[in-house]
């Protein structure tokens, strides 16, 4: 991927919370993205879920960033905050 491309892209990284509404940003994080791909790292199965029932909705707002961006993909985090 080119550094344009790699710059273009991470702007859906850093602009997340906006792109997808707080209450959805305090339990799925964007970490990263590659030419085609966003990897969005949930708290728990039930977000995971729902992310990907909402995926086609949430990569639709992409465009605005004209992005390159075609899929996202949801894994549950590894870390748990200790209760």
């Amino acid at each position: 991927m080119n550094i344009e491309t790699r710059i273009k892209n991470w702007q859906i990284v850093e602009n997340w919370t906006e792109i997808v509404g707080k209450k959805i940003a305090q339990h799925a994080k964007a970490t990263t993205v590659d030419t085609n791909n966003l990897f969005v790292e949930v708290d728990n199965p039930v977000w995971q879920s729902q992310l990907f029932l909402m995926k086609k909705t949430i990569i639709k707002k992409f465009k605005k960033y004209n992005v390159n961006i075609k899929d996202i993909k949801f894994r549950i985090a590894d870390h748990q905050e200790n209760e």
